[in-house]
């Protein structure tokens, strides 16, 4: 691994939305003094709100698919989500309208998604869902041990075997030929 020459006590963020505030903590639990900088009257980032006619609408992500990514933030400096939030799982996660009027409900536990799947489209489409959920979950536990959670001075850092298995699994293929 490289090392940053100079100091590094004191580090400087731009930007606050999700990955700005998620370093941020992480470098404050290494021991850094952390200034993050933010062009907008409130942090947060796509992931924001906006208030009209007294209705408040979130601005980004709709669904939180993995809050265990959270939590893991949080605890590098002694914090816990369940202190800041309160997470109501919704069961359906929410609904999709469709123009003939049908309708499927998006579920979070997959078996019973392939099942809404089935019930809506078919068999052979709720096992399309199936080999494709197989498929996403192959390529996160890739990424995530190989290039997110390691240290990457440079791209050369990138060639790796992992990058030529990430390659042959298609990670940098379009999804839509996945999914359809």
């Amino acid at each position: 691994m490289r090392k940053v020459t100079g100091r590094t006590d004191r580090v400087v963020i731009v930007g606050a939305g999700l990955g700005g505030l998620a370093c941020a903590l992480r470098l404050a639990a290494a021991g850094r003094e952390v200034t993050v900088l933010e062009r907008e009257a409130v942090p947060g980032g796509r992931a924001g709100r906006l208030s009209l006619g007294g209705y408040e609408f979130d601005t980004g992500p709709t669904v939180l698919t993995m809050p265990d990514l959270i939590e893991e933030t949080l605890a590098t400096v002694s914090e816990r989500l369940s202190d800041w939030l309160t997470l109501i799982p919704l069961d359906p996660a929410y609904r999709a309208h469709f123009p003939d009027g049908q309708t499927l409900d998006v579920i979070a536990d997959q078996d019973r998604m392939a099942a809404e799947i089935a019930r809506v489209c078919g068999g052979a489409e709720a096992d399309g869902y199936r080999r494709f959920v197989a498929f996403a979950e192959q390529l996160w536990r890739l990424e995530r041990q190989e290039f997110i959670e390691r240290n990457l001075d440079s791209p050369v850092d990138l060639v790796r075997p992992a990058m030529l298995e990430l390659i042959r699994r298609g990670g940098f293929r379009r999804l839509s030929a996945r999914i359809g």
